[in-house]
């Protein structure tokens, strides 16, 4: 049985937190915590704290924030010790620390897996079944946000297996409200095998807007997960044939069966690196 530590915000990590408890191959054995309720009633209570330090030599594996109680020098001295870290939000690092992070798992044999959460959805699921390569897919998603951590990462890492998130080709068309904010934006992304992907997102209305359309040979699929409308060749597709897979429980088994699951370290990195190159490309939109 694996032994959980939780290091960060306990209000953000909540909802990780318990499903973590209800897999009965781990463990939870402390926390070191920011932003902690002291009411009775509260899941956190009753689970131990511990200092930092004391934690991580305790524990297998962390469940992990972005909070700051994880310095990067931290976080490698963790990976050097073979303890496995989840990540549920995406960290705040360069690529050259994130770089570096790739090289210390695959020394230590640790696993350091992002959170991913469309890939691993009945309806993700449903589209690497059904649509094969070359294909074209238009995704747009709206929210109140143009946070990159809340919209770009997971529609990127979201493509790991349709499509990969390394493009032969990169455009990107940008536009600002009246306030100097990024309303809209549009990422082209061009592949090697003539698949083409484009990534339509801001904060525009109709913001909570989720939409995926997806086209291969004599295939058409269209996913409106606002509405929960999925249809494949226009017909509604039945979701029974699909499990409903939990990121963390694959986690778990990575570590337990020794397999290479995706949205690990490694896809951060690719993810980190096309974003860096979309930032500079929507600079131009928005210097002065």
């Amino acid at each position: 049985m694996l032994n959980i530590g939780i290091i960060g915000n306990m209000e953000v990590l909540e909802p990780h937190v318990m499903h973590t408890l209800k897999n009965k191959s781990v463990n939870v054995i402390g926390k070191a915590s920011v932003g902690s309720s002291a009411q009775l009633n509260s899941f956190h209570f009753s689970i131990p704290e511990y200092n930092r330090v004391e934690l991580i030599e305790r524990a297998d594996v962390l469940l992990i924030d972005n909070s700051l109680l994880l310095p990067f020098d931290v976080l490698c001295e963790i990976v050097k010790k073979t303890k496995h870290i989840f990540t549920t939000e995406y960290l705040n690092l360069t690529v050259d620390e994130c770089a570096q992070l790739v090289k210390l798992t695959n020394e230590s044999g640790s696993v350091m897996q992002v959170s991913n959460p469309y890939y691993y959805t009945p309806a993700l699921q449903s589209l690497k079944k059904n649509i094969s390569s070359p294909l074209f897919l238009d995704v747009s998603k709206y929210a109140d946000s143009t946070n990159l951590y809340k919209t770009l990462y997971p529609l990127l890492l979201m493509l790991v297996d349709l499509t990969g998130i390394s493009p032969k080709k990169l455009g990107v068309t940008a536009f600002k409200t009246a306030q100097n904010d990024m309303g809209f934006t549009n990422v082209r992304l061009e592949f090697g095998n003539a698949s083409v992907v484009d990534l339509n997102y801001g904060n525009q209305i109709p913001l909570d807007k989720f939409k995926i359309k997806g086209y291969s040979k004599d295939k058409f699929v269209s996913f409106d997960f606002t509405n929960k409308i999925f249809l494949f060749n226009r017909s509604e597709i039945d979701f029974s044939a699909y499990l409903t897979v939990d990121e963390f429980d694959e986690f778990v088994e990575t570590i337990e069966n020794k397999t290479r699951k995706s949205s690990n370290i490694e896809d951060y990195l690719a993810a980190m690196q096309l974003v860096n190159s979309i930032e500079k490309k929507i600079s131009q939109f928005t210097a002065e």
